[in-house]
């Protein structure tokens, strides 16, 4: 090989090393395998550079240099083709860690060519004996051999890149060592060093990798898997603390989200600043933190629960650590514990701490298995529709009803509440498919039975969130009502969540279409959360659907004068050309205050809890000809 060759290897294994350790990387075996094949890699270039001059410049006093040259070029060759093995398996391996006892065992190989190398002179007459070559050669070509043996059997390990870079490393090592045991006195070696690690660092080592684009100093979530796996691999306890950043704006705008990665990246340096922790991008709206002390854990919570207070625009933090491995023992575990806190569990928590134990991981199994039901549900399309009465007060008779989703356990006895297993429908993006599902079995019910028969006149529909600003959501229900021969009148769409949706420009083209193809729309929950008399004002509704809890609250006997507030809403409602249904309805005492203050529909618990399909035929039969139950006088 020409010094030249050599120089620029010894230049670009420098620049390397250089950039990886100026990059701040990861503390894993993989990154120390790496660094240690860098590093003999270069000692093997300059201990061939050696050799090449005392071969170049012959003198019979340097005679000594060209043997101890030439075995050192052997020894450090052996020590490099190693180092890159017990990085292969380091890699492949599920625990990333290297047993003592694994690494004396691969080291078999190299410590025998080395202990020929030590004998050389006895046994073969010197270092530069073609037999010892060969034997060294075939002992480096071992190496990789069962590299690229481990890397095929465990490929499903790794990502593709990562597999096709180790591969094709290992396949040129090969091929190097073929090609010096045929060309005996020819090394190539300094080449496949050169081209297999600028491989690895490309497609596998590159820092770049581990951190986010847009939050500069923060690690991405790859590299939060890699640390904990190493992590848990190790017996030492450690804490996995969390900063969830909940935004007070459910409308993720572009400019709400470069907010909170600016917001992410203060956090982040304070962190690094003032505790020397690095932060790791667990999750889209969660940074995470890695630290064996708990004095580490309590201080840095103390922080953050002040940190907090000073501005933190239009975010909550929400401050969460588990400990590892006494509540949560493998990763896979850790990542589903991690996810369900950052997401539902935190939201639904006014406390700025959560300190995650058993009593939470039993959360989230069971949020699992809903989810598992959930998922299966949409598969074979097994929701159910059940459908509550509404009672028209000017009709005295029930002339509409609502579609209500139910989920049922796998046991096939009891329901899933809708209120657990819809908003984790949302979090999985399956609530769309849902209503579609029930939409379908809507309209084909009101076909089947000939709903209009019984003096049903609208069946209210919920329409979610997802489906209100998909472009192609009018569609869609339109297609499904041409089907089965319903009027769009005969339709009534519920809208919750109305305040997160109704600034959105598809929603509001959607609307448009819907309410001049003649579909009619309500807003369902108001009193409740954001749906209030602003937002009702925004879009043209025909119905407004009172919340139970609001309800119950104008009706409590102990405060009697909150009944004015229900008298006022129910006006403002009525002078602008709405009509009133009240929800939650279970005694005839709240009938009859409903009715007295002009509510004129009524829904609740007093006429009919939700039923299935039959049950529902059943109870239209069974009010045929009856008075309604407000007056007093119908059966019960």
């Amino acid at each position: 090989m020409e010094i030249r060759t050599l120089i620029i290897a010894i230049l670009v294994l420098g620049i390397l090393m250089l950039i990886y350790i100026r990059k701040s990387i990861l503390q894993l075996s993989t990154t120390r395998m790496f660094c240690l094949f860098l590093v003999l890699s270069v000692l093997n270039i300059i201990i061939e550079m050696v050799e090449y001059g005392a071969f170049v410049y012959p003198d019979a006093s340097f005679l000594w240099v060209q043997g101890l040259s030439r075995g050192l070029y052997l020894i450090t060759l052996l020590a490099v083709i190693f180092s890159l093995c017990l990085y292969t398996y380091s890699r492949f391996t599920i625990k990333r860690g290297i047993s003592a006892k694994y690494a004396c065992l691969s080291a078999a190989p190299a410590g025998i060519g080395v202990l020929l190398v030590i004998a050389s002179k006895a046994l073969f007459g010197g270092t530069s004996s073609p037999v010892l070559l060969t034997i060294c050669y075939v002992l480096g070509m071992l190496y990789s051999v069962a590299a690229i043996s481990l890397a095929i059997n465990y490929n499903g390990r790794a990502k593709k890149e990562v597999f096709a870079a180790i591969l094709v490393s290992h396949l040129l090592w090969c091929a190097m060592f073929v090609y010096q045991i045929v060309r005996k006195g020819t090394q190539i070696s300094s080449a496949a060093i050169i081209i297999s690690a600028i491989i690895i660092y490309i497609f596998i080592e590159n820092p770049k990798d581990y951190y986010e684009k847009s939050i500069p100093g923060v690690r991405n979530k790859d590299a939060f898997i890699a640390m904990l796996a190493e992590r848990f691999a190790q017996p030492r306890p450690f804490f996995i603390m969390s900063v969830i950043f909940i935004e007070k704006n459910i409308l993720f705008t572009d400019s709400a989200r470069k907010a909170l990665e600016e917001e992410q990246r203060k956090v982040a340096e304070f962190a690094h600043s003032d505790y020397q922790l690095n932060a790791y991008m667990s999750s889209w709206n969660t940074l995470s933190f890695i630290t064996r002390r708990a004095d580490i854990v309590e201080r840095f919570m103390s922080a953050i629960n002040l940190y907090k207070g000073i501005g933190a625009g239009s975010y909550r933090f929400t401050f969460s650590v588990v400990e590892a491995p006494r509540i949560v023992k493998e990763l896979d575990k850790a990542m589903q514990i991690l996810t369900y806190v950052s997401g539902e569990y935190a939201y639904a928590q006014s406390s700025p701490n959560i300190v995650i134990d058993e009593n939470i991981v039993d959360k989230m199994v069971y949020r699992n298995t809903i989810e598992d039901v959930v998922r299966q549900a949409v598969k074979d399309k097994s929701f159910d529709v059940y459908y509550q009465p509404i009672l028209s007060v000017k009709e005295g008779s029930f002339s509409s009803a609502e579609a209500l989703v139910r989920l049922r356990r796998r046991d096939g006895e009891k329901y899933i509440s809708p209120e657990d297993f819809i908003p984790i429908a949302e979090r999985c993006g399956l609530v769309q498919e849902i209503d579609d599902l029930v939409f379908e079995k809507v309209c084909s019910f009101i076909a089947k039975e000939n709903l209009s028969s019984y003096g049903i006149k609208t069946i209210e529909v919920n329409l979610s969130g997802n489906e209100a600003v998909d472009a192609h959501t009018h569609e869609r229900l339109f297609r499904k009502m041409e089907k089965y021969h319903i009027p769009p009148n005969y339709i009534n769409f519920e809208i919750t969540d109305t305040a997160h949706i109704t600034g959105d420009a598809t929603f509001k083209e959607n609307f448009k279409k819907m309410r001049e193809q003649g579909f009619t729309f309500s807003m369902d929950d108001f009193g409740a959360g954001d749906s209030g008399l602003l937002e009702l004002l925004k879009l043209d509704y025909v119905l407004i659907k009172m919340d139970r809890e609001f309800i119950w609250n104008c009706l409590d006997p102990e405060n009697p004068e909150k009944l004015n507030v229900l008298k006022h809403t129910i006006d403002f409602m009525k002078k602008n050309g709405l009509h009133v249904l009240a929800e939650g309805v279970e005694t005839l005492e709240q009938a009859r205050i409903l009715i007295d203050n002009g509510v004129e529909y009524l829904q609740g618990f007093y006429y009919s809890r939700p039923v299935p399909e039959n049950d529902y035929i059943e109870f239209l039969n069974a009010q045929k000809g009856l008075v309604h139950k407000a007056d007093g006088t119908a059966d019960r």
